[in-house]
């Protein structure tokens, strides 16, 4: 079976792309029967951490040409039998669409990968996002989502060919928790950690307005890659206590940096205003810190939060109140935060493992070419 993954690889480092880079180091190492092309999507003419709308535009209709015209050359020189299109909707839909017809022409099915947890307020919304996103999946022969809720209100609007998948943890992650689990390790008291693109749709404003008012949070580690006006925001904000000192701005560093640092720490904050199923999560988990989160996309099934089993804390988003809350709550119980990891670490290594998730997915290639073959599709 020979798949064309249409998907980002790093650098830059992000969420989709840790997925795609998880998927072609498995199948390299793992012969399991999927011959794995890869198609590179990723920016690498846009910074990170733009947030003009224009440079955003431009890039975006660049290299939504380039992947378009990409896929048509690689339909005629890999032939595959799928493609595995990972997507994260808005504007890009526009060359997914094109994709799914080119491709369904050539009689080869598409599996539409959506990378976003906005579909439930897509469908409040009923807007051109929401419209272009039902037709895409009727069109293309199957999707996955990375929420149940997702599954549901898409059900909802007839649209019966979608599942839920979640993102795979990559191997040297899981490798290195299960040598945590053996080892004790030391957690700095007081220090809180935030890993990603430092902007404001991160919730990293709030994050600060709620740790200046903390004085037991002696250290707010801040590692991913930030424009200077943002960091110059923040750090008026923490000059509000102790001068700004407790205030870290560590920059972008390596996987194996991160993981150390989240291993070190004893919470891992994440109060986003969107997220689909944000990997810097299954990697915290993974190293045992307890997380407080913003209950968004599929953050609260990653945390089995509200139930025995949680392995950390949901908080609304756009919230400093709650979030100032849950991360005092959390510091007094230094047993609880403990636990959350303790189950975290165990979470990880049994649901969100490659060989787990991977399975999934050629399983669904698997019945889909199958379909195919026995007239079911197209």
């Amino acid at each position: 079976m020979k798949v064309l993954l249409v998907a980002p690889l790093p650098p830059p480092i992000g969420g989709i792309q840790s997925v795609t880079e998880t998927m072609v180091g498995f199948v390299s190492e793992h012969p399991c029967g999927v011959n794995l092309k890869v198609q590179d999507t990723s920016h690498h003419i846009r910074p990170v951490t733009s947030e003009s709308m224009f440079v955003r535009l431009l890039t975006g209709m660049f290299n939504s040409l380039q992947t378009y015209f990409q896929v048509r050359k690689n339909l005629q020189k890999e032939r595959p039998d799928l493609i595995h299109l990972a997507s994260s909707a808005s504007l890009a839909m526009i060359k997914d669409i094109l994709i799914v017809r080119t491709a369904r022409r050539r009689g080869v099915p598409v599996v539409m990968h959506w990378h976003f947890g906005r579909i439930p307020r897509l469908k409040e919304k009923q807007n051109w996002e929401w419209n272009l996103l039902i037709k895409l999946i009727r069109e293309s022969a199957w999707s996955i989502v990375l929420d149940e809720k997702s599954v549901e209100v898409l059900n909802e609007a007839g649209c019966t060919n979608v599942s839920c998948i979640p993102n795979p943890i990559a191997q040297e992650v899981e490798v290195k928790a299960r040598e945590l689990s053996k080892n004790s390790v030391f957690r700095h008291p007081g220090r809180i950690i935030f890993v990603g693109h430092v902007i404001k749709d991160k919730g990293i404003y709030e994050l600060a307005e709620a740790c200046v008012k903390l004085p037991q949070v002696k250290e707010l580690l801040l590692i991913g890659p930030y424009e200077e006006a943002i960091r110059k925001d923040l750090e008026r904000i923490a000059r509000k206590r102790e001068a700004g000192q407790w205030l870290l701005f560590e920059g972008q560093q390596n996987k194996e940096q991160v993981l150390d640092n989240m291993a070190q720490s004893p919470i891992l904050a994440l109060p986003s205003y969107t997220e689909g199923f944000p990997m810097v999560i299954l990697e915290a988990m993974a190293m045992g810190c307890a997380v407080i989160a913003a209950e968004v996309g599929a953050v609260s099934t990653m945390l089995a939060a509200n139930t025995h089993s949680a392995c950390g804390v949901c908080i609304p988003p756009k919230n400093v109140d709650q979030l100032q809350g849950a991360i005092a709550d959390l510091m007094r119980k230094p047993s609880v935060m403990e636990l959350y990891g303790s189950r975290g670490r165990q979470r990880v290594l049994g649901a969100y493992s490659v060989e787990n998730v991977f399975t999934q997915y050629k399983n669904c290639w698997q019945t889909i070419i199958s379909n195919i073959t026995s007239g079911l599709l197209f």
